[in-house]
């Protein structure tokens, strides 16, 4: 073998990096996804060479039956980084050399226009009879196919995370890989965890939600990652907000205790207990028996510590000048219409932004109480009623907890429901009750004669009660009809025989629905009774109302 063959061989054991795929498992003798239990080594009397693909001539495969459209991945490798790994081929008597392992490699490669490829080639022994060849041949195939073992997906993701850290970019691994680059950036993550590459193998988890446990992993956030591996597939969403909220609420809270730090009050992360060892500044007074003042704590902020709790979007702020603006001050009939005017002495929606409200609970340690210059409140005489008062402080601080803690899931279960909601939209068959659901909500809504009048068009009793019986027991088409029916009722009331000046959007779309109605009505069935006449279309937007003739 000359020196440029062995260094050819040299440079394709070393470097075989095909991409990898999920069709490995299929009885391909192409290594084309090369993930072999075997180093790669020249067959005897090998001669390593680079081919132009279309010289070379695919024997006989016991893969009979493949589609090169279904190997996208490995054609994108391919076109990116070209053929690694040798095909398997011999040189026949007549000089002709027949690829017999290997045909996928070199049929993309001739797709993808490569000039050449690299291949094994031994001669073929005129000694031996053809058919004993080819059984040779194929009795290699199939061992080379039997003998490739998929790349198990925790192997690439570490691998993956090994290529980052050494700092290989995602898109360069991307590119590489032909996967895509958000891909590798979450595979990548997830190799770098040992929780996530362990739940990688259990297969409990998709590709998303492994990359979430791992950036809790990475951060050493070992609670947060126990509470995600506890949620399980289906609640994992909710649990994620909920800790994701959690998380930057402890954030801000730390932030906004800055402002109380500086003057050397103590921060609280958690809401004390009773029997904590903290005394709340309601249950001291001074020495002289005088209740405890914000005053007095700023004597000497280092004997406290201070708790925030915080009620996200509650305060109203104004928004040039940050001031604090009363409810009451605002004309919440000017939202979403910025032209609005307000009424008397209010102020637009649009002048004003929620804001959070922080609110400061200041507890004194036990054990700084001898000579700090407060006492304890003085005790009830009567035990029943002096255990009554702490049973009532501590349901009162029971009670803000559960409303905050409450407060948080709410929050986090609408944030996720939002994210599901697109994805419930998104395919092109709505949920089966999807009319009944709407039919039944705007029968509930319907007043008495808006009832009277989809009980005139669909001969239904004129009753909320008699129209939800009537949607429960309506096939999917026959509860779209009456959803229309009670739209149509909502709509005709409110025209009247000014419609042509004064019949405002809402009329105008509904007209419009009509008269494209119509025309798909006279198509289906030929029936030509109805189009919007001129007062009508004027209402719809179609004319100007000036132009109509009123002569005529």
């Amino acid at each position: 073998m000359s020196t440029a063959s062995l260094s050819l061989v040299a440079d394709t054991i070393e470097t075989s990096d095909q991409p990898d795929t999920d069709q490995t498992t299929t009885t391909d003798t192409d290594p084309i996804g090369e993930n072999a239990d075997v180093e790669l080594v020249a067959p005897p009397e090998a001669v390593a060479e680079y081919k132009n693909p279309h010289e070379l001539i695919i024997d006989e495969n016991v893969r009979m039956s493949f589609d090169l459209d279904d190997y996208p991945e490995q054609e994108a490798s391919i076109r990116v980084r070209g053929v690694r790994a040798p095909a398997l081929a011999q040189r026949g008597a007549d000089g002709k050399i027949r690829v017999y392992d290997g045909q996928l490699r070199v049929l993309l490669a001739r797709r993808v226009g490569l000039e050449s490829v690299p291949v094994w080639i031994t001669p073929a022994d005129p000694d031996v009879e053809d058919n004993e060849q080819r059984i040779e041949r194929l009795l290699d195939q199939i061992t080379l196919n039997d003998r490739r073992i998929p790349l198990p997906e925790v192997d690439r993701a570490r691998g993956i995370a090994m290529m980052l850290e050494l700092g290989a970019t995602p898109t360069r691994i991307a590119q590489g890989l032909a996967r895509k680059r958000g891909e590798v950036t979450k595979t990548g993550a997830i190799g770098a965890s040992q929780t996530a590459t362990r739940l990688l193998a259990e297969q409990q988890f998709d590709l998303d939600q492994l990359a979430v446990i791992a950036n809790y992993d990475t951060r050493g956030d070992t609670d947060a990652v126990t509470r995600l591996e506890n949620a399980g597939r289906w609640n994992f969403a909710y649990t994620r907000r909920l800790i994701d909220n959690e998380r930057t609420t402890t954030k801000d809270r730390l932030e906004t205790g800055l402002a109380y730090a500086v003057y050397g009050f103590g921060i609280l992360t958690n809401e004390p207990n009773p029997d904590t060892g903290y005394l709340p500044i309601d249950r001291l007074v001074t020495e002289a028996g005088e209740p405890v003042t914000v005053e007095h704590l700023y004597t000497d902020p280092t004997l406290w510590v201070v708790w925030l709790a915080v009620e996200r979007g509650r305060l109203l702020i104004d928004t040039e000048t940050g001031a604090h603006v009363a409810i009451e001050d605002v004309d919440w009939n000017t939202r979403g219409n910025p032209a609005a005017q307000p009424g008397e002495g209010l102020r637009h929606v649009d002048t004003v932004t929620r804001a959070d409200e922080w609110t400061p609970t200041y507890y004194l340690p036990e054990k700084a109480l001898p000579g700090s210059g407060f006492t304890l409140v003085a005790t009830e005489p009567d035990p029943e009623a002096e255990a009554s008062a702490v049973a009532a402080r501590e349901q009162a601080r029971l009670d803000r907890r559960r409303v905050r803690v409450l407060n948080e899931r709410g929050e986090a279960a609408n944030e996720r429901r939002h994210e599901f909601l697109p994805r419930l939209l998104a395919g092109a068959t709505l949920p089966r009750d999807t009319a009944a659901f709407v039919a039944e909500t705007l029968a509930h809504r319907l007043g008495v004669d808006e009832r009277a009048q989809v009980s005139a068009l669909l001969g239904i009793e004129a009753s909320s009660e008699a129209l939800v019986v009537a949607i429960r027991a309506a096939s999917p088409n026959r509860a779209w009809k009456i959803v229309l029916a009670m739209q149509v009722a909502i709509a005709e009331l409110k025209i009247g025989k000014s419609l042509w000046r004064d019949g405002g959007e809402s009329t105008g779309r509904y007209l419009r629905f009509l008269s494209e109605a119509a025309t798909e009505l006279t198509i289906r069935t030929g029936d030509t009774d109805f189009a919007l006449v001129e007062v009508e279309q004027a209402a719809a937007g179609l004319i100007d109302y000036r132009d109509i003739n009123i002569e005529s």
